[in-house]
């Protein structure tokens, strides 16, 4: 195997895609931009912005800590899990981002560890 790409490193760049990806989400729903807000209102979970942003974030900020790594990749797993059950239940077309990112996360944490 070439030296460069090893199985760690390709942990760290999927831990990178999914830290990339669930922060700016996270952080989006914090602020509460306007696309955001619209979501939630449409879910009528707009209670729930803001916990949900703080846990995303929470998980990024675990998942790229590698002693805490296992604890964000549950967390993120969770709430992906959680995604996915709300948009199949409302019927959004949308499933696959959030079964890729809750998959990336454990895998790049799984990496990482080999």
């Amino acid at each position: 195997m070439s030296k460069y790409l090893t199985l760690q490193n390709l942990g760290w760049l999927l831990t990178a895609f999914v830290t990339i990806m669930l922060g700016m989400g996270g952080v989006s729903k914090i602020i509460g931009t306007e696309e955001m807000v619209g979501n939630f209102n449409f879910m009528q979970l707009s209670d729930y912005l803001l916990t949900v942003g703080l846990l995303e974030v929470l998980g990024v900020s675990l998942l790229v800590y590698p002693k805490t790594s296992l604890y964000g990749s549950v967390l993120i797993g969770s709430i992906m899990s959680a995604a996915v059950c709300m948009h199949l239940s409302l019927g959004f077309p949308g499933t696959m981002m959030p079964i890729l990112l809750g998959v990336a996360g454990f895998a790049g944490y799984k990496l990482r560890t080999l």
